[in-house]
């Protein structure tokens, strides 16, 4: 099934044009509607040249924290429930394989044999365990917000550290000097890579990087509130932060707005995701807006790849992301 930018993009229209189309909406010319219509019967009999008819599963691999938690996780939801989506389109079956390294071995994760693996939400310890057993079993398999050195696997990322930079440099621009990086888990790579981009941005700027500004905890919305009850608690607090995930923010914007503060007057919030609850809160919040529908769709059309071609080798693919301002960022400082 082909996804409404790509049917867009092929007819030259625009994405909501294209849905108006296939809601059958009366307001598209019949010429208009036909071309989208024709777009769209193109690109899915190239799908299904693309992939031959055959029986494959697939394997997505998770930790026992996200996998059995995704509320917490709306990103990785959303990269999931399209990979998903994308798989049973080509017929291909899946299984969710939940990894705890405490309680699991890898002997025990791979003795039903998948045709391919994705990978997704682990922890650097994690993949260095999960990684070379794939190898030696030379079974196609991809890392998604991840970067490996391996044979036969495929990274698909976001640009991080350049996002980060972004963020940091644009409050930097609004006249804050006294900015935090809250953090999820300090073990993740998307985690270090962030935690790169916000030192990088402070280092162009002459600024002095302050570790008592940092703080990692977990993903998710309770740790973000814990770190509004720590911002609160600095003898010297900052005038901004910058949030590794939107769950963290949302979470510190709730402890600060029960404590009396005004954002963004007192803290300015920049958070990472973009996710639909960052529009319907007060204020809403200015995030990096990533690709998550859209990476679990070029995740799943990846990896079927590798699986009918399995001579391809190691590649990075780093997906663009993009800073959405909203009300939460704040403006100069006075």
């Amino acid at each position: 099934m082909a996804t409404v930018r790509e049917i867009a993009k092929l007819a030259g229209v625009s994405a909501s044009t294209v849905s108006r189309v296939l809601n059958s909406a009366i307001s598209v010319s019949p010429s208009t509607r036909a071309k989208v219509l024709s777009a769209k019967e193109e690109l899915e009999n190239q799908t299904s040249r693309s992939f031959p008819k055959r029986e494959y599963s697939v394997g997505i691999i998770m930790p026992s924290g996200p996998a059995t938690n995704l509320i917490e996780h709306p990103s990785l939801f959303t990269i999931i429930t399209s990979f998903i989506e994308r798989l049973t389109v080509h017929g291909v079956k899946n299984t969710t394989l939940v990894y705890d390294e405490n309680k699991i071995c890898p002997d025990d994760l791979f003795a039903t044999q998948f045709d391919g693996y994705m990978i997704i939400g682990t922890s650097e310890e994690q993949e260095n365990i999960l990684l070379p057993e794939l190898a030696k079993r030379s079974i196609p398999h991809l890392l998604v917000n991840r970067y490996a050195n391996n044979e036969h696997l495929i990274c698909l990322n976001y640009d991080d550290e350049h996002a980060s930079t972004s963020v940091v440099e644009y409050l930097i621009s609004l006249g804050h000097r006294k900015i935090a990086f809250i953090g999820g888990n300090k073990n993740y790579q998307n985690t270090k890579r962030r935690l790169s981009g916000y030192q990088l941005a402070l280092r162009k700027a002459g600024i002095a990087e302050r570790i008592d500004y940092i703080l990692f905890g977990e993903y998710s919305e309770a740790f973000g509130y814990q770190s509004g009850e720590a911002i609160i608690s600095m003898k010297e607090r900052p005038t901004a932060a910058y949030f590794a995930s939107d769950p963290l923010a949302i979470g510190c914007m709730r402890y600060l707005s029960e404590h009396g503060l005004s954002l963004p007057k007192d803290l300015a919030i920049i958070g990472f995701g973009d996710i639909e609850a960052c529009k319907y809160v007060s204020p809403k919040l200015s995030t990096v807006a990533q690709p998550s529908r859209d990476t679990g769709i070029a995740a799943a059309g990846t990896l079927l790849q590798m699986i009918e071609t399995p001579t391809i080798t190691q590649n990075q693919v780093l997906l663009k992301t993009k800073l959405i301002i909203r009300e939460s960022s704040g403006g100069p400082i006075i």
